[in-house]
């Protein structure tokens, strides 16, 4: 056999191994979309998982600001209430301070009697006893 004899049937194809390459093209290419189908398939589940999960994350979001603001709002009231309340108080106070001021020059007029008093016990001691002086 020649050279180009011989190089000559390396690159001729037998009809034999020609549709054993269009199996393994076909195979191969049947593989490939099997696996890419597969891997979207996975990827789809991935992403619906994913969405699901931050769907449930916002409604917790949603249920926890609704509760949020529920608290608040009562808190809120509360605050309101304190400060009716207070100001009634103030107003309250307001009204009795004349009566405090009197109550406090009764209180200083009841000290200053007291202290009279005293000292009129001490000086009606201080005559009794020299009267009894006087006496003996």
């Amino acid at each position: 056999m020649s050279e180009n004899q011989a190089a000559g049937d390396k690159s001729t194809v037998r009809p034999n191994e020609h549709s054993q390459q269009q199996q393994d093209t076909s195979s191969n290419s049947d593989n490939i979309d099997a696996t890419s189908r597969r891997a979207f398939d996975s990827m789809a589940s991935y992403l619906q998982s994913e969405l699901e999960a931050s769907g449930g994350d916002l409604s917790l979001l949603e249920k926890l600001n609704d509760a949020s603001i529920n608290k608040y709002e009562g808190l809120s009231r509360q605050a309101q209430d304190m400060l009716v309340h207070a100001y009634k108080i103030k107003q309250t106070y307001n009204e009795m301070q004349p009566h405090i001021a009197e109550v406090n020059t009764l209180a200083e007029s009841v000290e200053h009697l007291e202290k009279v008093a005293q000292e009129l016990d001490r000086f009606s001691l201080q005559l009794e006893a020299k009267f009894q002086k006087l006496l003996k």
